[in-house]
């Protein structure tokens, strides 16, 4: 199962206002869903390649973008 667009709003405004309460939220979903969805400049992100923490980041892309509706 996939964050929809809405999901991905929310938890990128929750971020804006309080990280560590997003960041928790977050961690909960991806241990509910078993997916890796990670944060970038307080954004939802996901990644193609996760085997390190320069893959992770150089292949990241913006969840909202690609949520669906």
């Amino acid at each position: 199962m996939k964050l929809t667009k809405e999901q991905v709003s929310k938890l990128n405004t929750i971020a804006q206002e309080d990280f560590e309460k997003a960041k928790a939220m977050l961690d909960g979903i991806n241990m509910v869903l078993g997916t890796e969805y990670d944060w970038l400049h307080k954004r939802v992100i996901y990644s193609d390649d996760t085997s390190s923490v320069a893959a992770r980041y150089a292949t990241c892309h913006d969840t909202w973008a690609n949520a669906e509706e």
